[in-house]
């Protein structure tokens, strides 16, 4: 049995309402995207969690509405141009009663295919025609300002680059802060330079947008020391997903994240050497 349409799911975040948006999925082998993890124990664990191998890793995109500001995007999915499984993103915007043009600011957690490739159509035009671009500095200078003959994928780094092409002219460029009101930026590099999470509310209620701090979230959970081929910096990206996994825990505090399973809103408590993801929609039922 398996999902064929998610539909948008909402959160009340204080004044906010956080909006879970799919975007679709993709699928790659444990084996060519966990490393840091012997290869048995990986498998062992995301067996144990009767989840399969390839694992279908959901894509989420999330809206936020904000009394006196626009509509919000945090990230927009892969798009339908990075392969079939992705570009639902319009459509799950549309069901939750939201255009493409009424979108204000579209913030983005880092520059990978799978969080940019929604902002330009199939024609290369942009996806939100009235939307301010807003991402982290050092991902700006990572992906748009190196030289491209010294760049480890030059079609990568080429198909990043164009999709903020449409976008130069409102770009804007941050390194932490208040981002638009009721939206804190949090950096948590290691995954890419500039990765960084949102953070809407505050205090136990609060919620913690935190991009790809895990991609396959049993695994990573369980074993907080396996990383991902994609990560820029490894060893930086181990420090920082288990420091954010301590604090989120500590706090009792909500995360969201682009590969958490939909709809993409959690609880994390500790248990052994790592730490066990707790559905937020199962924590909500509780209340």
């Amino acid at each position: 049995m398996q999902l064929s349409n998610a539909s948008p799911i909402h959160w009340q975040v204080g004044e906010a309402t956080l909006t879970t948006l799919s975007d679709g999925y993709f699928e790659i082998p444990l084996e060519h995207l966990i490393v840091n993890a012997p290869m048995e124990k990986v498998l062992e664990v995301q067996h144990s969690a009767l989840r399969l191998n390839p694992p279908r890793i959901d894509v989420n995109a999330y809206l936020v509405r904000i009394p006196g500001h626009g509509p919000v995007l945090i990230d927009t999915g892969g798009g339908s141009q990075l392969m079939p499984s992705m570009g639902k993103l319009p459509s799950a915007l549309r069901a939750a009663g939201v255009s493409l043009e009424s979108i204000q600011t579209v913030i983005l957690t880092h520059l990978h295919g799978d969080h940019c490739g929604g902002l330009v159509d199939v024609e290369g035009h942009a996806s939100f025609p009235n939307a301010e671009i807003v991402l982290h500095k050092a991902e700006s200078a990572y992906w748009l300002e190196s030289n491209l003959d010294e760049v480890p994928d030059r079609n990568t780094f080429g198909f990043i680059r164009q999709m903020l092409v449409p976008y130069a002219n409102r770009t804007r460029l941050i390194e932490g802060g208040e981002v638009v009101p009721g939206i804190l930026a949090v950096p948590l590099p290691g995954h890419t330079p500039g990765h960084t999470g949102y953070r809407l509310g505050s205090g136990p209620s609060s919620v913690l947008i935190w991009g790809d701090i895990v991609h396959v979230p049993a695994v990573q959970s369980t074993l907080p020391d396996a990383g991902t081929a994609m990560d820029v910096d490894p060893a930086l990206a181990v420090k920082t997903r288990k420091d954010t996994f301590r604090q989120v825990a500590e706090a009792g505090s909500f995360v969201a994240g682009m590969h958490l399973e939909f709809p993409g809103l959690a609880q994390l408590t500790s248990q052994g050497d790592g730490y066990r993801i707790l559905a937020g929609h199962w924590i909500a039922m509780q209340g």
